[in-house]
């Protein structure tokens, strides 16, 4: 619940009666109760004198804010990155060090979440794509909240299912259907396709490959649930499953982990040229974004399709190499 509905509440007034002491519509109380909005300077002064209070109380940090990808309350200290779906503040860490710099939107304190100030609402969306840091980047340089939360295919639609996201990417095999989410009604939109596969360091030798697939040596894989990990597994014989190896959370890191240990690893192709790694494919992918129609109209999600389409987004990933953009940002029937 949001702190303007509270404190809407404990005065023991409609959306309508507040609305008419503060002089605004209710349709804008509307849209600040569902975190689709932030009032105006003037309206805020207005709704807080309506309602006797400080017009920072109107923005009062949640008492809990789950974690776009586990659910649950992060660590105490940990700095985060702050987003809102419908009346529900969620968090994703504020990435630091070898996995980027973020700017972090507040911090977890006795299990509550303590923002750094302000912040316009913005997409919240999750999934293993790395141009959602571009999508998440561009639309914060923009003006616009948003949060790109780094999670599998699976980690992703169970979030949607659960509320915590605007959206998810998911990908899988052009040929094989996705599962559907459970619950939650959505439109898909194209982002991208590129190959999956196997990714070593540059001087490794010839056939290196077919050593990964055996199943006998170490590879640097992805959780349960990841699309590429389904697809290296269904290229190994089963008799020799599970693959040993070490498991890590994202596309980048499994690439960049290869050139360091010279460990070949399960990776997408653009991952593996970021890095400067080889690259064997083994099955073509391609990437979309699942949109809860709940929110299919809301600003934060067109402003976010408008970007994907848009030459600044789509130069970034072909910069890159490894993507095939063609139809990128269209719906899909």
């Amino acid at each position: 619940m949001s702190s303007l509905q509270s404190l809407r509440e404990a005065a023991g007034l409609t959306q309508t009666e507040l609305a008419a002491r503060a002089g605004v519509s209710r349709q804008a109380i509307g849209a600040v109760e569902a975190g689709r909005h932030l009032p105006r300077v003037d309206a805020a002064l207005a709704l807080a004198a309506a309602l006797a209070v400080d017009v920072e109380d109107l923005f009062a940090p949640e008492l809990v804010a789950a974690d776009v990808i586990t659910g649950a309350v992060a660590a105490d200290g940990s700095s985060v990155r702050v987003g809102r779906v419908g009346n529900r503040s969620v968090t994703a860490p504020a990435r630091v060090g070898a996995q980027g710099w973020d700017v972090a939107d507040g911090t977890i304190e006795a299990g509550m979440l303590r923002t750094f100030g302000h912040h316009a609402p913005g997409l919240v969306v999750a999934g293993c794509e790395p141009g959602l840091e571009v999508l998440e980047r561009l639309l914060r340089e923009a003006g616009m909240g948003a949060v790109a939360a780094t999670g599998s295919s699976a980690t992703a639609i169970a979030a949607l299912e659960a509320g915590r996201v605007h959206a998810a990417v998911v990908h899988g095999p052009e040929s094989r259907h996705v599962a559907e989410p459970r619950g939650v009604a959505v439109e898909r939109f194209r982002v991208g396709r590129w190959q999956v596969g196997l990714a070593a360091p540059g001087d490794v030798g010839a056939g290196w490959w077919n050593e990964a697939l055996s199943g006998r040596t170490p590879v640097v894989q992805r959780e349960q649930g990841a699309g590429v990990q389904r697809a290296f597994e269904g290229a190994v014989d089963a008799g020799r499953l599970p693959v040993p190896g070490p498991r890590v959370g994202t596309h980048l890191e499994a690439a960049r982990r290869s050139m360091i240990s010279g460990v070949p690893a399960v990776t997408i192709e653009p991952a593996a040229l970021a890095v400067g790694a080889t690259f064997h494919p083994l099955e073509i992918h391609e990437a979309q974004l699942w949109v809860s129609t709940q929110w299919l109209n809301d600003r934060v999600v067109t402003e976010a399709l408008n970007v994907i389409v848009g030459q600044s987004f789509q130069a970034r990933l072909a910069s890159v190499g490894g993507y095939d953009l063609t139809g990128s940002g269209s719906r899909i029937a």
